[in-house]
This record gives structure tokens, sequence and C-alpha cells, in this order.
């Protein structure tokens, strides 16, 4: 895993197999999990835990679950400190369902059923086991709301194959989802026991995440008063019942692509605005190249307003501090979110007796307590005394380091804000004379290097070493990009 997003290691017992569920589930939403995603770990977290408490020799006494991501593609990992187990991948190859429902001995097969793809490797103090998670086009997520069980079932048989669904019986239960979820579409009954479809669309419309999302109704009542109401509300279409199957999933279509494109224009608008308030060239390539210290900083970004966004501050003891951040996802509203963070940073950074532990847990207090729903990837570059780096990164992707040969620098803590507390260890990293480290956020290198590369990597000078990484074709073309080298000069 080269870029960890979620980290918490737990006692294993049968308890807290339990526990790691609830906190999944929990964290399914800041994490951007779909819900049939979710569902397939905690199934193969619990199996996979379950075995080790069962079966291993010497059995395992904490482990840990990962979330994040892996050659661009995002993977689950648990690792424990039991006894190694190699014969347990062939035992999960060679493991089939059975023709026939069975009460026990699944577990294996299903672990192989649902994530095929994993990689096996055994440690100096602790085994690791990585689920690739199957690569899934996105799906738009629509709510559905109706107090028919026949109606939500035959909704449910026309749009499953095609939307991530969240179904409920009543709209109260829908309003309690969505005060903390996102959605792209309300689908519902007009008329309901609890309530009509109006009013809870009012009720909607005052959440700050849910002012624009757009409503479809549902309705037997065609009668003029109705319609008249209906038309005079505003809403993006009304379907009488029975419903087609066909005009239904066009009519869906019709709205989602309508509200896209507004929001796309929207965004445009305010980009606009943001550029001709600005000296800066939003659309291109900027670059910074200075001393700081002992070493040659060289920063390059790309475009210069986006979500990521570099700090350099200079500490109590004369010691600098780089932080590098990245508002995951790309648009203005990336932009914007980056804005704020980078503001917050500058803030906590007032304080003369910071220290980078301390930052990092300041900040995710803060934003633990507001409930953001932006995923805040930070990594802190502590260039300490006698040509040291202390790295503290919560979400970014594992740094480079040539010294000379090349390695992947991969602790981390997952996240900024998704936990109340933060265990900030950094890795420190002595350099010497012509080494390199070069940090980035995730719109550059997403996959590892080929050995052939790594190895005429190793073989240029430092300043050369970061013009091949920023001028290599990136692995995502539509995130904001960032590359800082830092080159030992004694």
């Amino acid at each position: 895993m080269n870029q960890v997003l979620f980290q918490r290691r737990f006692v294993l017992n049968y308890e807290n197999i339990s526990a790691m569920r609830r906190l999944l589930d929990d964290k399914a939403q800041a994490l951007q999990l779909a819900p049939d995603t979710i569902q397939n770990i905690k199934l193969v977290c619990s199996e996979y835990c379950a075995n080790l408490l069962d079966h291993q020799q010497q059995p395992a006494t904490h482990c840990t679950i990962s979330y994040g991501r892996h050659n661009g593609q995002y993977c689950f990992s648990i690792s424990d400190n039991g006894s190694p187990w190699p014969a347990q991948t062939v035992q999960i190859n060679e493991a089939e369902l059975p023709d026939f429902p069975a009460e026990s001995g699944m577990g294996l097969a299903l672990i192989k059923t649902t994530f095929p793809d994993f990689n096996y490797t055994i440690g100096t103090d602790s085994n690791h086991i990585e689920f690739l998670l199957p690569k899934q086009p996105p799906r738009k997520h629509l709510v559905i709301v109706d107090d028919s069980r026949s109606q939500l079932t035959m909704l449910t048989s026309y749009l499953e194959a095609d939307y991530q669904l969240s179904i409920f019986g009543r709209a109260e239960d829908a309003f309690k989802w969505l005060q903390g979820n996102h959605c792209d579409l309300v689908l519902t009954d007009l008329w309901m026991p609890d309530t009509n479809g109006l009013e809870f669309r009012r009720l909607v419309g005052k959440l700050r995440r849910h002012r624009l999302l757009p409503f479809v109704f549902l309705s037997g009542d065609t009668v003029s008063d109705t319609m008249a109401a209906v038309t005079q509300s505003g809403i993006d279409d009304f379907l009488a019942k029975p419903v087609d199957k066909h005009h239904l999933r066009q009519v869906l279509e019709r709205v989602l692509n309508r509200h896209q494109h507004l929001r796309d224009a929207f965004e445009d608008s305010l980009l606009q605005q943001l550029e001709r308030g600005t000296s800066f060239n939003p659309a291109g390539t900027t670059s910074q190249d200075f001393s700081l210290g002992n070493f040659n900083l060289q920063i390059s970004r790309e475009p210069e307003i986006s979500g990521d966004f570099v700090i350099k501050n200079t500490l109590e003891d004369g010691s600098q501090l780089l932080i590098l951040g990245d508002l995951m996802g790309h648009g203005i509203v990336a932009k914007a979110n980056g804005g704020i963070c980078y503001g917050l940073i500058q803030g906590i950074l007032l304080d003369p007796h910071i220290c980078p532990k301390e930052l990092f847990n300041r900040l995710n207090k803060h934003l633990h307590q507001t409930e953001t729903s932006n995923l805040i990837c930070l990594l802190g570059i502590h260039l300490q005394s006698n040509n040291t780096i202390a790295l503290y990164n919560a979400g970014m992707p594992a740094p480079l380091a040539f010294t000379p040969s090349c390695q992947r620098l991969r602790e981390g803590v997952g996240l900024i804000g998704l936990f109340d507390n933060l265990e900030a260890v950094p890795q420190h990293m002595a350099m010497l004379h012509g080494d390199s480290l070069h940090c980035f956020s995730d719109g550059l290198l997403e996959s590892e290097l080929a050995e052939e590369e790594q190895h005429h990597l190793a073989q240029l000078a430092a300043e050369q070493r970061h013009h091949y990484l920023w001028q290599r074709q990136p692995d995502n073309h539509e995130d904001d990009r960032t590359l800082i080298t830092l080159t030992s000069i004694e």
C-alpha cells in the first residue's frame, strides 16, 4: 500500500471483530465507500480475522486493518503479529463455495469469491495480507422513499444494476440518513402516512449539503389540483404510478445530467471569478527553487490555484517545517476547501511554541469535532539538525527517497480528522550529500516505479530526478498535482 487513508489497531478477539465491522460502517461515508464495497470489506475482515483466531498455529494478539491505494487501485489490508501462515494463501486459492447451502466451512471461499486478487507477505514482526478491491465505474447514489414494500422492491429491481441505492420506508428515516450522508437524487412517493413528499423536500432543502439536491416524485394521484401543486413547487420531475421501467430510467438520467451541467457551469463561473481576482495563472505550472538550511528545495505545482497547498514555517528552535496538503478531489470545491484548510493551519502555526506533532493533533481535533466531509491528506516534513528529516504522513502517498538507491517511505497514520485522537509518529531519515527526497500529492505518481526506471533515476542528479518525475506522464490527468524535492547539499 503506497497511500494509507485509514488505519486502526485492535486487540484480536471475537468481540473486537464486531468492533471492526462497526468502525468500518462508521467511517464508510468519510472514506466515500459505496454500500456494497463496505459490506464486502466487512465480510472479508470478519472471515479472515476469525480464521486467524481459530486456526493460526500461534494466534495473533493484535491486528491492524488499513484501507488505501496501491498502484492506483484501492485496497484493504490486515496485518497480524501471529505465526507466519503462508499455507493459508494456498487454502484461499483452492477454496470453493459449496453447491448447496452450508452452515460452516465457507470462510475462505467467501474471501476468495469477494476479493480474489490478494498478496500475502511475511515481515520481521508481522504478517500482512492485502486485498485489491475490484475496479468499479462510479455510480450515482439514489435515495428511494416509499411506504409500500412492494413498490420499493420493484424500484430496487429496476435500478440496482446501475445505481447505488439507499432504501427507506419512512421519510423520517431517510431524513436522518441524509443529515450525515451524500446522495445524488431522491426518488420519493408524494403521499406517505407520516408526511408528504413536498414537505419532505422542504426539510431536506434546509440541510446545507443538500440545498440543490434533485427530487423526482412518484404518485398515483394525478388529479389537476395535485399536479398544479407539484408543478408550482419547482420539483425536478414527476412520475405517475404505475411506473414504466424504461421511462423511469430515462427521467432519472435526464435529471441527473441536467443537475451535473448546472453544477459544472456554476463551478466554471466561480473559477473564472477566482482567476480574475488573482495575479496567478491557474491553468499553468508554477515552479520554485531555493535553499533552505542544508537543503535545496524544488517545488512544482499544477495548477497554481488548486486543492493542493504548500506551507513553509520556521519553528521556535530555528528548524524548518514544510507542509504539503491535498484536499482529495478536484475542481472549485477542492480549491475552496484547500484554501480553508490552508488558513486553519496558518492560524495554528501562529503559536510560537508549536511543534509538528502538536500541529497534527490540533488540526485533527478540529476536523473531527466539526465532522467535516472533506478528505484531507497532509505530509509534514521537519528539517532537523544533522541533515535529518522527520516525516509525518497522514494520508499522503508514500514519498520516494534516493539514498542513493530508491525506496518508498510507507509509514503513515491515515487521513486527518477520522478519529478523535491521532498517533502522529514520525519516520526519520538521515540524508547524505546528494541524497534526495521526493514528496508529492496523489495526482502525480500512483503506481510503483518499474525497477529499470528506479535504476535510471538513481543515476541522475537530484535536480534531474525532480524534472523527470514532474514531466513523467501523470497517472491521473484530472487531479491537481504537486511535487516537492529536497536535496542534501552538505
